[in-house]
């Protein structure tokens, strides 16, 4: 979506032959790249019965309105807990943000102009639409295959990366290796500010001592390595006990086993 409004803003831009060859390209490469997941997951949608697949497996409409986080969250994290989960913007993008007053002030080149201004709204919009008060209406049905509000913060980082790169290449025009100095002497000190908050257990448990759990009819009951069983084939997510109880065998379906 987010792809197609880039693409109806610069839409003139495709007259251009060269343009349209390098886009043509693009298209195929990323196609190619990511085809290792879209062509089985296309194969599993048609010719499959997956969870995965049905009404509310991802996410029900309640869970995926509790993923939202509060503005409190953005901003500082908390550490209350046995488990820390990181969300906040982080100081230094609220910082290169800010100077983006100055930035629209002095004058944007006018041959990023309308890219500035687009990633700048999707990435303020993506950083909205985590919070826990926003109303999604029908669109929440919709993006419930996310499973949480949260992982929007994918796209709000990339945009305002973007945003605040240009900002710092706006204000710092004659770049020297003073500068290189002491920015990235401020980006060792905040990553040394954030190790505190990295739990590190060195005692973690071997995958194969972890037990299934009760199986149940409840399809939010939790199966190791199967997520809540939307991975699953439906007929074998409505039927746990024979989860359960398989053993490590092969089983022969039709004909004989030949040694």
């Amino acid at each position: 979506m987010m792809a197609g409004i880039y693409l109806c803003i610069n839409i003139v831009k495709l007259k251009d032959k060269e343009i349209l060859k390098q886009l043509g390209i693009s298209i195929l490469c990323i196609l190619g790249m990511s085809a290792f997941f879209w062509m089985p997951m296309l194969e599993t949608y048609f010719f499959a019965d997956y969870a995965v697949y049905q009404e509310d497996s991802m996410a029900t409409t309640e869970s995926f309105h509790e993923s939202g986080l509060d503005i409190k969250t953005l901003l500082f994290t908390d550490t209350n807990g046995e488990t820390t989960h990181i969300f906040e913007v982080g100081i230094p993008i609220l910082i290169m943000l800010c100077l983006s007053v100055f930035v629209i002030k002095k004058g944007i080149d006018k041959n990023y102009k309308k890219e500035y201004f687009l990633f700048l709204i999707l990435g303020i919009a993506s950083t909205i639409i985590i919070i826990k008060q926003f109303p999604w209406g029908i669109f929440e049905d919709i993006f419930q295959i996310i499973q949480f509000k949260w992982r929007m913060l994918l796209f709000s980082n990339f945009f305002l990366a973007i945003i605040c790169a240009i900002n710092i290449n706006m204000l710092i025009k004659n770049f020297n290796d003073k500068d290189i100095l002491v920015i990235s002497t401020i980006c060792i000190l905040y990553a040394a500010l954030l190790m505190p908050l990295l739990k590190i257990n060195s005692e973690i448990q071997d995958i194969n001592q972890y037990t299934i759990g009760d199986v149940t009819q409840n399809k939010r009951e939790t199966i190791v390595g199967m997520g809540k069983g939307e991975y699953l084939p439906v007929k074998s997510n409505d039927n746990r006990e024979y989860i359960k109880t398989r053993e490590d065998t092969v089983y022969i379906l039709n004909g004989i086993r030949k040694s």
